[in-house]
């Protein structure tokens, strides 16, 4: 079961402009995360007017840099991004060489900031959930580089990832579900 939080940029303001209330900001989702697991973390920006690029790294790009989401379970959509703001969003992950999840105006998912992870979570929302070899079978990948991109995404909290309890392969085997769909259970383990 997740646990779906959403985070109001506009609480810091319409225009939020500096490193130090970016740093504020960052501070209360750190303060969100703090012990706990499976937390659905939205990031709404509505309200926000127009942000530069200093408040934008700061705030967002640090947070999605300084945590392997996978690790807590966590997942991280951003919401109600004007242009101007999502150029800010784009130029930052871009810049930290990460990527986010954007939920888009008409309800779809996109991932900004990588275009090779970007491509593979295109493939992820088709399957909804799905395996490593599955991602693997549909993007032509070796199993160690459709590995190394589902690490990626569930670290930058693009997917969420459960273990197979039980696996007879040898190693730990996951599940993936994509950001904003339901997560992958022990009944998805059954029939993936």
């Amino acid at each position: 079961m997740t646990d779906p939080i959403t985070f109001s940029v506009v609480q810091l303001g319409k225009y939020p402009a500096t490193r130090t209330l970016g740093r504020e900001g960052r501070a209360r989702l750190d303060d969100l995360l703090e012990g706990r697991s499976n937390l659905d973390l939205v990031i709404d920006f509505s309200g926000v007017e127009v942000m530069n690029i200093s408040f934008t790294d700061e705030f967002l790009g640090k947070f999605l840099t300084s945590h392997e989401f996978s690790t807590s379970g966590a997942t991280v959509t951003v919401t109600g991004l004007n242009a101007d703001n999502r150029y800010s969003v784009l130029v930052c992950v871009e810049r930290r060489k990460t990527a986010v999840v954007v939920l888009e105006e008409d309800g779809t998912l996109s991932l900004i900031g990588d275009p090779i992870l970007a491509s593979t979570f295109d493939a992820a929302k088709e399957l909804q959930h799905f395996k490593a070899g599955d991602i693997g079978g549909r993007l032509a990948l070796s199993s160690q580089n459709a590995n190394n991109r589902l690490k990626r995404l569930a670290d930058a909290g693009a997917i969420a990832k459960t273990q197979v309890v039980g696996s007879s392969r040898g190693g730990k085997e996951f599940v993936y579900g994509v950001v904003g769909m339901t997560r992958p259970t022990a009944q998805h383990l059954a029939t993936s």
